[in-house]
């Protein structure tokens, strides 16, 4: 086993979880030997060998973070871990802003599925709004339909996110607090607006591929980064800390 840090109590701890354990194996320090445990589910388990996240060694499907005593012992102490507590583990390796979305792998793809639909929400209110004005704004169709499916879309998106992925994550729910927000979340949006309208526009032109084609593209280039930004900038800000 690798070395740890020993406590005045006899308990030694793995440096990296210390912040961790300490005060979540109550009376059990009375115990004359034992072995802590933290129960994780695969993805985690995978990640923090990738990362180095530091443990004791493993058992039966969790990690070892500590002991006290024989570090064989068969006495077992099973700590679960909340989101948080695996944000502030992940975070004495990675940056903030990475260990945050990392912990929450749940939160992450609840937030991509919304992605995922404001996608069909961009291309249905584009394509619906492209044929119903080309015959009258010529040149100016492709930008004024790529820009209102954009807005359909940000407003799907964070009404969805508001209501289902960042719900219980202690945001302010005043009036204010959401139209702020919702101004965030326009702002984070600026980098995929611009893709769209870029490619709705230029691969029509240059290459001569359907309208819907090149909103579609603009869409996927603009995906990592209204991620990124909105995830964290919009709805996760006051989380990274």
């Amino acid at each position: 086993m690798e070395k740890c840090f020993e406590q005045s109590n006899g308990v030694c701890i793995a440096k990296l979880w210390l912040g961790v354990v300490q005060g979540k194996i109550g009376d059990v320090e009375l115990l004359e030997s034992f072995i802590i445990v933290v129960k994780l589910p695969l993805f985690h388990r995978l990640l923090m060998r990738i990362i180095g996240i530091e443990n004791l060694g493993f058992h039966r499907g969790g990690v070892i973070v500590g002991y006290k005593g024989s570090a064989l012992s068969s006495n077992e102490v099973l700590i679960d871990l909340s989101s948080e507590d695996l944000y502030r583990v992940y975070s004495e390796k990675l940056p903030r802003i990475l260990a945050l979305p990392l912990s929450e792998p749940l939160r992450v793809l609840s937030f991509i599925a919304i992605g995922a639909s404001g996608i069909i929400v961009n291309l249905a209110v584009a394509v619906f709004v492209y044929n119903g004005l080309k015959q009258y704004l010529g040149v100016l169709t492709n930008t004024v339909a790529s820009s209102m499916g954009f807005e359909a879309s940000v407003f799907s998106n964070f009404t969805l996110n508001e209501l289902i992925t960042f719900k219980d994550t202690g945001l302010e729910r005043t009036w204010v607090r959401v139209a702020h927000r919702l101004l965030k979340y326009h702002v984070a949006s600026i980098a995929s607006f611009a893709s769209q309208v870029s490619f709705a526009n230029a691969l029509p032109l240059l290459l001569g591929t359907p309208f819907w084609l090149g909103q579609l593209m603009g869409i996927i280039v603009g995906f990592i980064v209204n991620f990124i930004l909105g995830y964290i900038y919009t709805w996760s800000m006051h989380r990274v800390k």
